[in-house]
C-alpha cells in the first residue's frame, strides 16, 4: 500500500477497540452523509462463526460468472487492506481509496467511529462509485450490532454457530445465534447452514418473529456423489431452478462442501427472486473460487500448509479435513499463534491429540490482540506439549521448516497466515 493509505488505515485501526457501545445507527449516519451509497445496489448478507467468508466468495464468484458486476466485502485482510473490498474480482485503485478514506474521516459523522465502521462506509461508497450491481457482504462480528447491518439485503444466511467472541456475543450457542440472527429483516429470505439444534431453534425464532422466510440449505440443495480429495471436492447438486449439476470446488474439506451447499441455496434463492443465474455460471463460478488462507499449501514452500482456524470449532474442522478428506499423515511440526480471547489451551490439547509427535512452535502475531509467547508456552506445557517459543510467526515457521523434512502446519489465526504469506508467498492478488 502507499504510505498515504497505510497511514490512514493505521490511524483508524488504532481506534478499533476503544469503544464497546456499538450502534448500527452510527454507521447509518455516516453513510447518510455520503448519500447512502449502500442503497444503490442489491446485496447478500452472510453471518456465521465459521464459513461465512467462504460462502461469500463462492456466491460472488458465481454471480460474476453470470455476468453480474459484483462487489465483495470480507474481513479481515491477510496482507493488504484492499483485499477487504473487491469490484468484479479486482482491488479498487489505491489512490482513490486513500482519497476517499481521508474524505470520509473528515466528515463530522466520522467522529468517534471505529476502524471497521469507517472501513464499511469506504467499502459501500467504493461499490457505488464503481457501479456494482450486487454486493456480497460478510458480517464482521456478530450481526445485530455489526456495522454492515445497515444493509437491506435481498437474501441473507447464517453459516454456522460456535462459541467464539463470547465476551461480546454470549456464552451459549443459542445466545450467539440470536446475535447473528440480528441481520434478519422482514420479508427477506434466510438460508441456514449447518446449525446445531439449539442454534437453529434460536435463529429460527428470530426469523419467525420478524417475518423472514426460513430455508434450511439441506432442504433446498440435495447433494450426491460427494468426494473430497487433496485438491477440493466434487459432488452433484440438485435444486430448483437447475437440474442435477455435477460440480467441483477447489476449497478443501467436507466443511467446504457444506459451505458450498449454503452458497448454492443462496444462489437458488436469488434465482427464485428473478436473478438470471445460468447453470453454466454455477458450475464455472464454483470451480474458479479461491479463498486464500484456508487449508492450503504455500505455493512457494509446499511443505508449509496453513489454515486460519481461529477457534475450537474451526480447528476441529481442520483436523477432520486433514485426516479424513485430504488423507494426509499428521504434520511433522505445528506453528501456533492465537489471539488473547481464544481458548488457546483447549486448541493446543486438540492439536496434541491430532499430531502427538509433532514439534510445536508457538509465536505471537503483530496484532495487538495476540497472545504473547510466554503465555502460549505455558498453555502448551499445560496441554502436555514440549513447545518452543518465538517472537514472530515468520521465525517460528522458518525454525519449523529447518528442523524437519515433513509438512509444517500453521494454524490459530488469520493474522498469522497473513504474516506467513508476506514471507513465503501465496497472498491474495489484485484479481481473483
Amino acid at each position: 500500500m502507499s504510505s498515504g493509505l497505510q497511514s490512514a488505515v493505521e490511524h483508524w485501526y488504532g481506534l478499533e477497540r476503544r469503544r464497546s457501545d456499538f450502534r448500527v445507527e452510527d454507521t447509518a449516519r455516516l453513510l447518510a452523509a455520503l448519500g447512502d451509497p449502500h442503497r444503490r445496489y442489491r446485496s447478500v448478507h452472510v453471518a456465521g462463526t465459521n464459513g461465512k467468508g467462504s460462502v461469500c466468495a463462492l456466491v460472488e464468484r458465481v454471480l460474476r460468472a453470470a455476468g453480474v458486476r459484483t462487489g465483495l466485502m470480507t474481513s479481515p485482510h491477510l496482507v493488504d487492506y484492499r483485499e477487504r473490498f473487491r469490484i468484479a474480482g479486482a482491488w479498487a485503485p489505491e489512490p482513490e481509496l486513500a482519497a476517499r478514506i481521508e474524505a470520509i474521516g473528515a466528515l463530522p459523522e466520522a467522529t468517534g467511529r471505529t476502524f471497521f465502521e469507517v472501513t464499511t462506509a469506504l467499502g459501500f461508497d467504493t461499490f457505488a462509485r464503481h457501479g456494482v450491481e450486487w454486493a456480497v457482504v460478510e458480517v464482521g462480528l456478530g450481526g445485530r450490532l455489526d456495522a454492515t447491518n445497515v444493509l437491506a439485503p435481498d437474501a441473507c444466511a447464517v453459516t454456522s454457530i460456535a462459541l467464539d467472541h463470547t465476551e461480546m456475543l454470549g456464552d451459549t450457542a443459542a445466545a450467539i445465534a440470536r446475535e447473528k440472527a440480528g441481520i434478519f429483516k422482514p420479508g427477506v429470505p434466510v438460508v441456514a447452514g449447518a446449525l446445531d439444534r439449539d442454534a437453529r431453534a434460536a435463529a429460527r425464532a428470530v426469523a419467525d418473529e420478524c417475518g423472514a422466510p426460513w430455508r434450511d440449505a439441506a432442504n433446498v440443495v440435495a447433494l450426491a456423489d460427494v468426494r473430497t480429495h487433496a485438491g477440493g471436492a466434487t459432488f452433484t447438486a440438485t435444486m430448483a431452478p437447475w437440474e442435477a449439476l455435477p460440480l467441483a470446488i477447489g476449497l478443501r474439506g467436507a466443511h467446504q462442501v457444506a459451505n458450498a451447499r449454503t452458497a448454492l441455496a443462496l444462489l437458488a434463492t436469488l434465482a427464485a427472486g428473478g436473478l438470471d443465474v445460468p447453470a453454466a455460471a454455477v458450475r464455472d463460478g464454483l470451480a474458479a473460487t479461491r479463498w486464500p488462507g484456508r487449508l492450503e499449501p504455500c505455493p512457494d514452500e509446499p511443505r508449509l500448509w496453513w489454515d486460519g482456524a481461529h477457534n475450537s470449532d474451526g480447528l476441529a474442522r481442520l483436523v477432520t479435513a486433514w485426516t479424513a478428506d485430504l488423507a494426509l499423515p499428521p504434520p511433522a511440526a505445528i506453528v501456533f499463534a492465537v489471539s488473547r480471547d481464544k481458548p488457546a489451551r483447549a486448541m493446543l490439547e486438540a492439536l496434541r491429540a491430532f499430531a502427538p509427535a509433532a514439534a510445536v512452535h508457538v509465536a505471537r502475531t503483530r496484532n495487538d490482540r495476540a497472545l504473547v509467547p510466554d503465555a502460549l508456552l505455558a498453555d502448551a506445557h499445560a496441554a502436555g506439549l514440549a513447545a518452543t517459543a518465538h517472537d514472530s510467526v515468520v521465525a517460528a515457521c522458518e525454525a519449523a521448516l529447518a528442523a524437519t523434512d515433513g509438512r509444517v502446519l500453521l494454524a490459530g489465526s488469520l493474522f498469522a497466515v497473513g504474516e506467513a504469506m508476506e514471507r513465503f508467498g501465496g497472498a491474495p492478488g489484485e484479481i481473483e
